[in-house]
């Protein structure tokens, strides 16, 4: 069954990306298949690597269920100094 999401890009993903957030429908039952099913799509250029995902303010494991109305970020790695 496919949900409607959102999808939020930080940093070089956002940019790369073009937009900050996407309005996404997915079969992904998690956040890992979810990654994956815009992987393959290209929505994500292959060279931006994603370390995290936050469902709904909250960083999540990749396991973790995604559903109907959820906003999903993908975040790739922080450095700093």
């Amino acid at each position: 069954m496919k949900k409607k999401i959102k999808v939020k890009y930080f940093a070089l993903v956002g940019e790369r990306r073009g937009v900050q957030t996407d309005d996404y429908e997915t079969e992904a039952a998690t956040a890992r298949q979810l990654l994956r099913e815009i992987e393959a799509s290209k929505v994500i250029p292959l060279t931006t690597n994603i370390s995290k995902a936050v469902i709904n303010g909250k960083y999540v494991e990749w396991d973790e269920p995604i559903k109907d109305g959820d906003l999903v970020t993908l975040l790739s790695p922080f450095s700093g100094g």
